[in-house]
């Protein structure tokens, strides 16, 4: 096999998309790890019925959101443990499904499976969406990129809402079967208030159910501020994780019409300096959508940021179906690998921990910044 830029080779992926032969797809869903859209759904086109990857691996470990695009030039093909991944007819190299948890098969004592309570990302994240639901859409005011109603709508593959006591007898079955290193938690956009009480329940089941003091992973919440932070904090969750989505401020205003009204830029740095203060550094991060504004003012939130303590996770936008954007096109591979390298060089100069003790490269593929960090030996 020649050698590779596995990063760039991942942004292509996520920005072109990929298909596949069905041959590829035997064992996915018993042996392998499928797709149960938690939260967003990231393909290119609706598949219902149809049980895709959840995520693969390339050679060096590097984990790639599966992104469904049958217009796409790369697709997998073969059967066995090693898939073959194709661009157009030539071959570019291995790729390998990632197993399935033996806990997605259990139910809890409400007589409910497992998966449709909580599910891995990538390799090693127990991922929970307390509650699938954005007040925003109700007044047509959602993100632009935002498919979180459609997404649900279209595969219902997991309960709205969760009680507390199952998350917490799924996350001891996960921990149990030793998949996972963290959790992360979110929810759509609702009341603040509410949802720092929803948080404390769900954490304090999940440490009752795990034996942890203080719970490995993120809090993603609705925009959290002021004392609220310090109640995030008191729960025993680790990290926590602000939705920034933009940085440049008048394009956050329009991506963002209902987030923006509620939480203005400003508001969302104080809160994050807050958080540093509170959580200590690297254990904060701003999440960016990425791809949605230029290099430059991405890049000064990145700087901006890790001037503060905190940590960012860039998200790669693809142009989902069933939100405003769909149809459209993200930068190429080049600008998103090219971008990326610059702010790990950011991270790296700054002396901000890289908290992977809360979220790391195993943890989710649809990111490229620990990838990168890689590369520099920060894992």
């Amino acid at each position: 096999m020649k050698e590779f830029d596995f990063l760039k080779l991942k942004a292509s992926l996520l920005v072109e998309g990929i298909g596949y032969e069905q041959g590829a797809l035997e064992g996915l869903g018993t042996q392998f790890k499928e797709q149960n859209h938690g939260l967003f759904g990231w393909d290119f086109e609706d598949h219902v019925g149809q049980a895709l990857p959840d995520d693969f691996l390339l050679p060096d470990g590097t984990v790639v959101q599966f992104r469904l695009n049958s217009a796409s030039p790369y697709r997998v093909m073969g059967t066995g443990e090693q898939r073959m991944l194709f661009h157009d007819q030539e071959e570019v190299c291995p790729v390998s499904w990632i197993k399935r948890p033996a806990f997605y098969d259990k139910c809890t004592t409400t007589g409910h499976k497992m998966v449709r309570i909580g599910q891995i990302g990538g390799e090693d994240c127990l991922f929970f969406c307390y509650q699938n639901y954005c007040s925003h859409f109700s007044r047509h005011k959602q993100c632009l990129f935002c498919n979180l109603v459609s997404t649900s709508k279209t595969y219902g593959s997991v309960l709205r809402k969760k009680d507390t006591e199952i998350i917490g007898e799924v996350a001891q079955a996960a921990w149990a079967e030793g998949k996972v290193n963290h959790v992360l938690l979110t929810g759509g956009c609702f009341g603040e208030q509410k949802e720092v009480e929803i948080v404390s329940h769900i954490v304090t089941a999940i440490r009752q159910y795990t034996g942890f003091d203080r719970v490995p992973g993120t809090i993603l919440p609705s925009p959290a501020k002021g004392d609220n932070i310090k109640r995030y904090f008191d729960t025993g969750i680790q990290a926590i994780g602000f939705s920034m989505e933009i940085w440049d401020e008048r394009l956050y205003e329009a991506i963002c019409p209902g987030k923006s009204e509620a939480t203005s830029h400003s508001e969302f740095v104080e809160s994050i300096r807050t958080a540093v203060r509170v959580f200590g550094e690297g254990n904060v991060y701003g999440i960016f959508v990425m791809g949605l504004e230029p290099r430059s003012t991405f890049l000064e939130g990145v700087k901006a940021l890790a001037n503060e303590g905190a940590n960012v996770v860039p998200f790669v936008w693809s142009p989902n179906p069933g939100s405003h954007l769909a149809g459209h096109r993200a930068p190429t591979a080049e600008w998103f690998a090219d971008v990326i390298r610059e702010a790990a060089d950011i991270f790296s100069d700054s002396g901000v921990p890289a908290g992977t003790e809360n979220h790391c490269y195993r943890c989710d593929g649809n990111n490229l910044l620990h990838d990168a960090l890689r590369e520099k030996n920060i894992e």
